[in-house]
């Protein structure tokens, strides 16, 4: 089904398993604000986008391939919501999406047709992408229908909306990436593509799947942080291309492709939040932030290709 067994790809979720419990126990036990409806209900809103871009982040690369080119189609996203969701109202959504969809197929078609390297052909699509984004909407502002808002952030609870269709998302693709076809195909090419090829995996069908995926959940994650904030910004999406992939390598998935599973990947993503959670409730400098989750990439890095390395030792 994929590199190993589904015993050891779970196994690979345990350092974000571990690293949620030990932020939530240092946190709970210095801030009494943490343990609050209000927080909590904050944390799963702020799960909401960047768990949907790390999922499609995550498919990418299981097939040996990388996106980088999620955060722009986020911000891109932001700005269609903005400019068009108070007059086309639910519209507004299948339209982004669509883009969005279009952006990933984009990037699928320069790498299967150009043959231009996976890596390099997601950086010039964020490139245009980027551009066009600022085109269309040059700073921050335009508006997002607030019944959109209502719908989706206006009840302050922890098992609201924002976490369920995070789960959701999570639970239809733990199933999808591990017992259908589809998945055993997408695992398959990541370890080994001319193996792949040999039992009769399509390459071409697999990028085009994973990219258009990606590019879907880059668009969903944007619109809801668009209805979040109410408003596009053509740059908001940037720190989140960095935090997907920090997320999928910390949940286990390999750079290589063939292996991991979209549970560690919501561990790793919640484990994020709650780093930026816990330097906001115990007043830090939020400059370090950054330097934080860097931090953890590296040993997230680190640590799966020591373990790489060892099993194959």
């Amino acid at each position: 089904m994929f590199d190993g067994s589904l015993r050891f790809n779970l196994l690979l979720a345990l350092p974000a398993l571990i690293l949620v419990i030990l932020l939530t126990v240092v946190t709970a036990t210095l801030s009494p604000s943490f343990l609050t409806e209000a927080n909590l209900a904050n944390i799963a809103t702020r799960l909401l986008p960047l768990g949907m871009v790390a999922l499609g982040q995550a498919i990418v690369l299981f097939a040996g391939r990388i996106d980088l080119s999620v955060g722009s189609i986020m911000s891109l996203s932001t700005a269609i919501m903005a400019l068009t969701s108070t007059s086309l109202g639910w519209l507004s959504i299948t339209l982004t999406l669509a883009i969005g969809i279009a952006c990933g197929l984009f990037t699928a078609t320069g790498v299967i047709m150009l043959r231009i390297n996976p890596l390099v052909m997601s950086l010039a699509t964020a490139a245009i992408v980027k551009g066009v984004t600022l085109l269309i909407l040059p700073s921050p502002g335009g508006e997002v229908d607030y019944a959109l808002y209502e719908l989706l952030f206006e009840r302050e609870q922890l098992f609201g909306l924002p976490l369920l269709l995070s789960l959701m998302a999570y639970a239809v693709f733990a199933v999808v990436m591990g017992w259908s076809r589809f998945g055993r195909s997408v695992y398959a090419f990541g370890s080994d593509p001319r193996a792949a090829f040999a039992n009769g995996v399509s390459g071409v069908k697999v990028d085009l799947a994973i990219y258009a995926l990606s590019g879907l959940f880059s668009s969903l994650a944007g619109i809801f942080l668009s209805i979040r904030i109410l408003s596009g910004d053509p740059l908001i999406g940037e720190a989140y291309t960095l935090d997907a992939v920090s997320a999928a390598i910390l949940g286990g998935v390999a750079l290589q492709g063939g292996r991991g599973n979209v549970i560690g990947v919501f561990l790793a993503a919640l484990s994020l939040v709650l780093v930026n959670n816990t330097f906001n409730l115990l007043e830090l400098d939020t400059n370090l932030q950054a330097i934080a989750k860097g931090l953890i990439f590296v040993c997230a890095l680190v640590f799966f290709m020591r373990g790489k390395a060892g099993g194959e030792a």
